[in-house]
């Protein structure tokens, strides 16, 4: 069985074939799988908060912010030698984990964060293949780099593959 790379909070990781690649617990937070089909390398980044503003100075953690990570994190892959036009895009999270503390659903950081890694991965003209968003519940995501498959287990028993 093959090792499995661990994405933690506001984190990314890139591997190549056969690596598997995980991150658990993915509520409101927003995981963003880019893959390479023809190199078998890829990734995952597990996002917390859509946009930084402030424009003077950079976060002291870039990965938490979508708007930033997306980009940083084309770039490793860039780095490691896969190609922009050939990556390929899905992702999970996003989900609305308290419905009665929020008012107005489309203002719920979780539809934000799926909405910016959209946004992002369209301005990179990055395809995204498969998503699995919304809902009220966690969920466990695994990239499996020899295949690109990203196998997904909710919290409330349901599994499927992107």
């Amino acid at each position: 069985m093959n090792e499995r790379k661990l994405v933690k909070i506001a984190d990314m990781k890139m591997g190549k074939s056969p690596e598997i690649i995980v991150s658990y617990g993915v509520g409101s937070c927003v995981v963003v799988a880019l893959y390479d089909p023809l190199k078998k390398l890829g990734g995952l980044l597990h996002f917390v908060l859509p946009e930084y503003r402030r424009r003077a100075n950079t976060p002291k953690n870039p990965l938490r912010y979508g708007n930033i990570s997306i980009k940083l994190f084309i770039q490793r892959l860039e780095e490691m030698g896969g190609d922009r036009n050939r990556l390929v895009a899905k992702i999970a999270g996003g989900s609305l984990m308290f419905p009665v503390l929020i008012k107005n659903p489309e203002d719920a950081i979780g539809k934000r964060n799926v909405d910016i890694a959209k946004q992002e991965l369209r301005d990179a003209h990055i395809r995204i293949i498969g998503e699995d968003t919304g809902g009220e519940y966690g969920r466990s995501i695994e990239l499996f780099l020899q295949t690109g498959i990203v196998k997904i287990r909710s919290y409330k028993g349901i599994e499927k593959e992107l």
